[in-house]
Parts: structure tokens; sequence; C-alpha cells
């Protein structure tokens, strides 16, 4: 009966034993999964660590690259409003460009209409001036591409004197008369009486030039030079013409000054067609002439042209 109880015991035992053994074993297998799962977990941390990572990087270059985009497409847009607008500008610049061009046309050809009638209006006046001397008797060359009634100095003073004769008077007393009916319709306000057709303001002045030719005043003479001759001849032309029609005086430009002057010019200036040295040169170059020099004073329509030129110029 004892000996039954302790082999009961010893079962008991013994089933105790392996139930714990089992447990041991379980146990330790529990641990080693776990163990293992404490390693792969790390491991995946560590993995989604660099995913995370790589992720962070692919999503910073993404932001950077839109960035970028953005930059591209507001640059690209600056760069088409920039367009845009020099488009615009040089559209306004082409369009300022052919209005200018087209003024420049218009004072191109209002200046050359402007010289063509001041030069046939001079052109006129001298024609006019040359027959009505004619007519009196009078002879003179007219030069009317250079504007000049030429007159022979023979004829009015004698060799080496600039003193009138009393034919040289009377030669520029009716010089004197002509001039004081005409140039009124060809210098400042046209008078009230009639003017010959194609008549307008178009001079500046009328000098009487003294000319002598080119040999030397002999020593002991009463001038001491030609420029001083020619002076002396055209003076007494000059105060000769005053004296005989006062009203040459009155006579103004556009600018309100005297038209009539004049000057003394020596040897200076010999005509083209006498330059050599012979007696017929010579007897050309004793000369007065009475030059009418055309105004530059611009018409009013020509002024208001050149405004509207340089605000075209002027415009931004």
């Amino acid at each position: 009966m004892k000996y039954q109880r302790h082999a009961a015991d010893e079962e008991g035992e013994g089933y105790f034993a392996s139930v714990s053994d089992l447990m041991v074993g379980i146990l330790f297998v529990f641990l080693l999964m776990l163990t293992v799962f404490a390693l792969n977990y790390r491991k995946a941390e560590e993995e989604q660590l660099v995913q995370r990572s790589l992720y962070e990087r692919l999503a910073a270059e993404l932001q950077q690259q839109k960035l970028e985009t953005e930059r591209q497409t507001a640059e690209a847009q600056r760069q088409r409003l920039e367009a845009d607008r020099q488009r615009r500008e040089a559209e306004a610049q082409k369009q300022r460009n052919e209005l200018l061009r087209g003024e420049l046309d218009n004072a191109l050809k209002l200046i050359e209409q402007d010289i063509q009638q001041r030069e046939q209006a001079r052109q006129n006046l001298l024609l006019s001036l040359g027959q009505q001397l004619h007519a009196r008797g009078i002879q003179v060359e007219v030069d009317e591409r250079s504007g000049v009634l030429h007159i022979s100095g023979d004829l009015l003073f004698a060799t080496g004197s600039a003193a009138l004769s009393p034919d040289a008077q009377r030669t520029v007393g009716v010089l004197a008369s002509v001039l004081a009916s005409t140039l009124p319709c060809y210098a400042g306000e046209q008078p009230v009486t009639a003017c010959p057709a194609g008549a307008a303001p178009v001079l500046e002045a009328v000098l009487v030039e003294g000319h002598t030719d080119r040999r030397p005043i002999p020593i002991g003479a009463r001038y001491r030079d030609n420029d001083q001759l020619s002076t002396e001849r055209a003076l007494a032309v000059f105060s000769e013409m005053r004296k005989d029609q006062p009203t040459l005086d009155a006579v103004r430009n556009r600018e309100g000054l005297q038209l009539l002057g004049e000057a003394g010019y020596g040897d200076r200036r010999p005509l083209p067609d006498a330059l050599g040295t012979s007696d017929q040169d010579f007897q050309k170059n004793r000369r007065i002439d009475v030059r009418f020099m055309l105004t530059s004073r611009t018409s009013d329509e020509l002024n208001q042209l050149r405004q509207r030129i340089q605000q075209l110029i002027n415009a931004p």
C-alpha cells in the first residue's frame, strides 16, 4: 500500500517535471521567436527609416523641381510679357517712324518748294529790274543764279577815282528810282500798292558792292589799296542812291532791319569768266554789284511742321 502511494508520487513528480520542461521549452521557443521578431522589427524599422529618408529626399527633390518649374513658368510668363511690351513698343516706334518719315517728306517738299518760290521771286525781281533799267538806257548784266546786277565800274568812275561823274549820278539816280519802286514788294510787309505777280517778302538784304581788278594801286595815289578804293566806290553809289531816293532807308526786311547796305571787296571776288590778266578781264572785274540776298526765315507752315517733327523725336 505504501509502495503504491510512493509509485504514484513518483509518477506525479515525473508528470510535473515533464510539464515544466515543456513550459521551459515553450518559453525558450517564445523567447527565440521574440528575439527573431525583435531583430526583424529592428531591421524593418531601419529599412523604414531608409525608405522614409529616401521618400523625404525624393519629396524634397520633387518640391525643388516644382519650385523650379514654377520659377521657369514665371520667368517664361515674364519673358512673354516683356516680349509683348517690346512688340508694342516696336509697333509704336514703327508708327512714330512712319509719322516722322511722312513729316520729314512733307518738310523736304516744303523746303524745296520754299527755296524754289524764293529763288523764283528773286528771279522775277531781277528780270523786272533789268527790263526797267534797260528801258531807261542803263546797261546792266543780270546774274539770276547769284542774284546780282552787274554795273560796269568804268561807266561810273574814272580810273583810280571814287567820285561819281554827272552822267554816273544820273545812272545811279535811275537805279535808285527803280529800286525804290520795286524793293518794297520783295522786302518785309508788302505795301498797299499793287505788286507784280510772284512778288513775296524774300529779301534779307540788298548790298551795293564795290569790286576792282587785281592790278595794285600806284604808290602815291589817293587810295592806299584796292580794298579802300572798292569800299569808297560802293559807299559813293550807296550814298547817292539814298540821297536821290530817301525812301530807300524806310525799306526793311521781315526782321525790321534796313534792307540796303554796302560793302567793298577789292580784287578778292573776280567774276568766274574773268579770271585772267587781259584788259577785258580787268574791265569786267572793275564793277559795282547790287546783290539781292534771300532771307533764311522759314514760313509759318514750315515752322509748325518743324515743331511736329521735334515732338515726334522727343516722344517716349
